[in-house]
């Protein structure tokens, strides 16, 4: 038996707390990934239940590495150098200006590279990858199927925001990040069909069902963005005909499911004219969103937001507002951009929202970081070895989640970033890490050559 950093001699010779510690390290990813859809837990722990469970697999980790079973082990690559300033000078930018309100905001980029880098040591072996991701879409699976079940029997588990309680939130607090997950399934089980590490009919279940219940949340990005996303999966994947073919059906499955139903298929017409006001920047009522009293759509807001956040930038081009200030600057220096009656004060675009906060810095900062993590990805890729798979489909994930995050905010905050970057690196330090002994070998043999001489 081989269980993490345990072979079957020192298994055997372990102690009980040795054991459990070791089962939930080697367990501990598959399980996170299982609770992080749980958001109405809050509802009753006060907090949600995957942050507990990362608590418990942290602890587990640490008592590991004291008793030297496993090593922490910090990559080293560019992408996370830069990521380290973005975090660093995020933090920085709060304890200047301290932002009434901002404190969650505060913890999550303080907290969440800590959750990453966890899961980048948990991750040692190509069975905790492929345990982690089809553990992702087990979650997406169960998560749609109980969509479905609320949405025929009518029944919400909670519903924290009364402005969107005719919508399918399932598990989320929002129906727009359930639309986001559910895409995010979605073309995880279109990489792991294509890449053959997950069972076909797992992979085919769960993309089907993300697709059908993904109208349900009447999302207008994510009507909008899961066709694009799913479609792109196809030319990242390495067999691109089997991709192909889980993509198609997924999106017929989608297809059928927005056109079927009068309710979506209006919600995909006003997902349309959303996506074209947001370019154009105008903005009109829709007919399936309610109006407050100056006849705009409540739900028609991104505008507005968006120009009370490129008002605060070219105020404060360099530094912004201060990292979480957008909301507290929109309802005091620049309330003059909300209309009458619009109680939503939250920042939907995360590129604008990093502009005002952090201005020029900050927003160098954070394309440096993706564009070196998509070189490093695109690399990995193109090594074709056994650990590009797993590197291209974790990558393969921040994707839909930056634009996803450019309608409904939620980037660095966001816990599937980290989760998926924690994966990257797990991967991609394993893979540094063979690519050096078999350099090394070589050399070694010529040693043990000239020293037999």
């Amino acid at each position: 038996m081989f269980l993490g950093g345990f072979d079957g001699l020192t298994w055997g010779r372990a102690s009980r707390l040795d054991r459990a510690a070791e089962l939930i390290a080697t367990f501990g990813v598959a399980v996170i990934v299982l609770t992080l859809p749980l958001e109405f837990t809050a509802k009753f722990l006060d907090q949600q239940l995957s942050r507990f469970v990362i608590l418990v697999v942290l602890v587990a980790f640490g008592y590991l590495v004291v008793k030297r079973r496993r090593t922490l082990v910090i990559p080293r690559f560019a992408s996370v150098w830069l990521l380290l300033v973005l975090v660093i000078v995020s933090i920085l930018s709060w304890l200047v200006t301290r932002a009434p309100g901002s404190t969650n905001t505060l913890l999550d980029i303080a907290l969440y590279p800590f959750v990453g880098l966890l899961i980048a040591n948990l991750v040692v072996t190509r069975e905790d990858h492929r345990r982690a991701w089809i553990a992702f879409i087990v979650s997406g699976l169960a998560v749609a199927a109980l969509g479905a079940v609320l949405y025929l029997a009518h029944a919400q588990i909670w519903a924290p925001n009364p402005a969107v309680a005719h919508r399918v939130n399932i598990t989320f607090a929002d129906p727009n990040i359930t639309a986001r997950f559910l895409t995010l399934c979605a073309c995880a089980a279109v990489l792991l069909f294509a890449a053959r590490k997950s069972p076909p009919w797992l992979a085919f279940a769960a993309a089907v069902a993300c697709a059908v219940v993904l109208p349900l949340t009447f999302s207008r990005s994510g009507l909008a963005l899961f066709i694009l996303m799913v479609a792109l999966m196809v030319p990242l994947a390495f067999n691109r005909r089997r991709a192909a073919a889980i993509a198609v059906v997924a999106l017929i499955a989608f297809g059928l499911s927005t056109g079927l139903n009068p309710d979506t298929r209006q919600r995909a017409a006003d997902a349309t004219m959303t996506m074209a006001d947001f370019v154009t920047g105008t903005h009109h009522a829709t007919s399936s969103t309610p109006a407050i009293d100056n006849g705009i759509a409540l739900e028609d807001n991104r505008v507005f937001l968006v120009a009370a956040g490129v008002k605060m930038f070219t105020d404060h081009p360099f530094l912004g507002v201060g990292y979480g200030g957008y909301q507290h600057a929109l309802l005091t220096t620049y309330r003059r951009f909300l209309p009458t009656g619009y109680t939503d004060s939250v920042s939907h675009t995360s590129v604008i929202t990093v502009l005002a906060e952090q201005g020029v810095v900050g927003a160098l900062l954070l394309f440096a970081f993706l564009l070196q993590l998509a070189r490093e990805a695109w690399a990995a890729r193109r090594r074709k070895d056994d650990w590009a798979v797993w590197s291209t489909i974790s990558a393969a994930m921040v994707v839909p989640i930056f634009l996803y995050s450019q309608f409904e905010g939620r980037l660095l905050q966001e816990p599937y970033l980290w989760l998926a970057l924690g994966l990257f690196y797990g991967a991609q330090q394993i893979a540094l890490r063979q690519t050096i002994t078999v350099r090394a070998e070589p050399a070694a043999r010529a040693r043990s050559s000239v020293e037999a001489a």
